[in-house]
């Protein structure tokens, strides 16, 4: 029933991952992880990097660098401390995800589906999102310079105290989105930004990038 109330309730709260409840020590969560690409597709794969599935886990320090992944579902899934750096991904769909901190930088994900995901404290330069569908998300506390967001939708999508610059927002449709204390120096695209939420401070950062997209020149 909680479930239920909250996502009617509040629309910007991502919905947990559905998993047992954690270790009583947060420093020790439990066996670690440190999966390489071609152990994870057999493990959860079909082998050459199609239909890639984890459901249902609780996982510290996983590492896959590297590697093109097709199909690939993420369900009620908790990360710690993660690798992901360089990855491909086309296609599929992340479910009720959370990451806490770790590498992402470079990864790239094209035309997924993000519903109900939380990412604090990760560093994730270069990450790419394009042609994504970002449904109740939040980036908190992260490290996303050079974000590409081409194309892709927001749908109640928030960013915290995250690091913005040099990020793309060409083409990106914004349902729902809200930025706060967050950095917006030399963004592209920034008409793609029309319709999200922007904290006043961060409008300082963001105004040259603004300017350009609307064809306004200083004198």
């Amino acid at each position: 029933m909680a479930t239920t109330a909250r996502r009617r309730g509040d629309p910007w709260a991502p919905v947990a991952p559905d998993l047992p409840a954690e270790p009583p020590d947060p420093a020790t969560p439990g066996p670690a992880a440190a999966v390489e690409l071609a152990e994870l597709l057999a493990e959860t794969g079909d082998g050459d990097g199609r239909d890639v599935r984890l459901v249902g886990v609780r996982l510290a320090r996983l590492r896959v660098v590297g590697g093109d992944l097709a199909g690939v579902t993420l369900r009620d899934v908790a990360l710690r401390e993660v690798a992901l750096a360089g990855t491909v991904a086309d296609g599929g769909a992340a479910t009720r995800v959370t990451v806490d901190g770790g590498r992402l930088s470079g990864a790239v994900w094209v035309s997924g589906e993000v519903h109900d995901a939380r990412l604090t404290g990760v560093r994730a330069d270069g990450l790419t999102l394009r042609f994504c569908r970002l449904r109740r998300c939040r980036f908190e506390d992260c490290d996303l310079t050079a974000l590409d967001l081409t194309r892709s939708r927001l749908d109640h999508v928030e960013f915290v105290r995250c690091d913005l610059t040099g990020a793309d927002f060409t083409g990106m449709t914004v349902a729902a989105a809200r930025f706060a204390d967050c950095r917006f120096d030399r963004v592209t695209g920034a008409d793609g930004l029309a319709g999200a939420q922007i904290g006043a401070g961060d409008l300082v950062g963001l105004a040259p990038s603004l300017a350009t997209a609307l064809g306004i020149v200083f004198q």
